[in-house]
C-alpha cells in the first residue's frame, strides 16, 4: 500500500460503511494529503475538525496497524521532490476526471481559505511580534527564496522597500550567492523561505549565516526541514494547494503580517517615508494616468498630431532620399531623352 493512488483506492472502499465523523476525516485526507505526511496527529484533527481517535480508527478501517504507519506511507509517497509532483499531478487529473473543473474551483477556494485560516490560528501574534522585533532592530535584512519560493521573498522585498533601505534580497545570480551574503553578521537577519524539495544553497546559505552570527527567521513547511534546526524564529506554514505544486498564499499572508507589524512600529516616519517613495515614483512617471504622458506632465494639444502625423491624418508623408548632384544631373538626362 505504499502509493497514494493505492491508500485513496482503499478510503474509497471503505467510504460508503463509514460513520459522519470517520467520512469527515476521509474527505479531509484525500482533498489535503500533505497535512497527513506534515503534521502531527492533533494538528492534523484540529485542520480536519474530527478527535484525534477517529484519525486513528480511520488508519485502522483501511488496513494499517497504526496511525504512525497511515503517515508514515503519506510521507513515503511526498518524499521525493519528483515523485511528489507527479503524484500531485495524477491526482489532479483524477479530480478533474471524477468532478469536473468546477468541483476543483470550488475546491481551490475552499483549500486556500482554510490554509490562510491555519496559518493564523497555528501561528500566535506573539511569535509574528518576536520576529518583527528582530527585523525592526537589525543593520541589514538579507531575503532568500530558490526557485519557486523566489516569488514571496521578491514580494515581500519589494515592499519592504516602500518605506526602508537596509532590506537586501539575494538571487544567486551566476553563482553568486557567497559573495552576496559575504558581509552578513551578528547584528543582521537572514529571512529564508525554504519549502520541500529544499534547494541545496538555501540550506547551505543559513549554514552560512548562522555561523557569522545572524538571526534566522525560516519559513518552511516542517520542524524537520533543514533550515529549521538552526532558525531562531521558525514558522510552519501549510502550502496544501488543489493544483500539483505548492501554494504560496499562506506564505505570503504571513509575510504581511510582518509588513504589518513593521509598519505600525515605524510610526510616523514609515508614514513620511511611503509618501516620499510614492512622490519619488510619480516624479519618474512610473505609473500611468490617465492623460499624462509615461514621464508624468499633462499630455499637450500638439503632442496629439505629433504622434498621428500631424494635419496628414496619420499618414506621414516619405521622406524623399537625398541623392549625390552628379546622380541627380544624369537622372534629369535621362527623363529628358525619354
Amino acid at each position: 500500500m505504499g502509493s497514494l493512488e493505492e491508500i485513496e483506492k482503499r478510503i474509497e472502499a471503505a467510504y460508503p460503511e463509514l460513520g459522519p465523523q470517520l467520512r469527515r476525516a476521509a474527505r479531509f485526507v484525500l482533498r489535503a494529503p500533505a497535512e497527513i505526511a506534515l503534521y502531527p496527529l492533533r494538528s492534523v484533527a484540529e485542520r480536519a475538525e474530527v478527535a484525534p481517535t477517529t484519525l486513528v480508527r480511520l488508519a485502522e478501517q483501511i488496513g494499517f496497524g497504526s496511525y504512525k504507519a497511515f503517515r508514515d506511507a503519506f510521507r513515503d509517497t511526498l518524499r521525493s521532490g519528483a515523485g511528489r509532483y507527479a503524484t500531485g499531478a495524477e491526482q489532479l487529473v483524477r479530480q478533474r476526471a471524477r468532478g469536473g473543473f468546477e468541483v476543483l474551483y470550488r475546491d481551490a477556494g475552499d483549500i486556500l481559505a482554510e490554509s490562510i485560516r491555519t496559518t493564523f490560528a497555528m501561528i500566535p501574534a506573539q511569535r509574528v511580534e518576536e520576529a518583527g522585533r528582530a527585523l525592526a532592530r537589525a543593520r541589514r535584512i538579507y531575503l532568500l527564496g530558490m526557485r519557486s519560493n523566489y516569488s514571496p521573498a521578491f514580494y515581500f522585498h519589494y515592499v519592504m522597500r516602500t518605506f526602508t533601505t537596509n532590506v537586501f534580497l539575494l538571487e544567486d545570480r551566476l553563482g553568486m550567492l557567497i559573495d552576496e551574503l559575504g558581509e552578513i553578521g551578528a547584528k543582521d537577519v537572514l529571512l529564508v523561505i525554504s519549502y520541500e524539495p529544499y534547494a541545496l544553497n538555501a540550506v547551505k546559505a543559513v549554514d552560512y549565516a548562522r555561523d557569522a552570527g545572524a538571526c534566522i527567521v525560516a519559513l518552511t513547511d516542517s520542524t524537520v526541514s533543514p533550515v529549521a534546526a538552526r532558525a531562531n524564529h521558525l514558522f510552519v506554514v501549510p502550502t496544501t494547494s488543489t493544483s500539483f505544486y505548492q501554494s504560496m498564499i499562506p506564505t505570503i499572508a504571513l509575510l504581511e503580517s510582518f509588513v504589518c507589524y513593521l509598519a505600525a512600529k515605524g510610526g510616523q516616519k514609515t508614514v513620511q517615508r511611503v509618501k516620499d517613495e510614492f512622490a519619488r515614483r510619480e516624479g519618474f512617471g512610473v505609473y500611468w494616468v490617465d492623460g499624462r504622458h509615461g514621464n508624468g506632465r499633462e499630455a499637450l494639444p500638439g503632442d496629439r498630431e505629433e504622434a498621428t502625423g500631424g494635419e496628414t491624418g496619420g499618414r506621414r508623408e516619405p521622406r524623399r532620399r537625398s541623392m549625390p548632384r552628379g546622380s541627380r544631373t544624369s537622372a534629369a538626362r535621362r527623363s529628358e531623352r525619354s
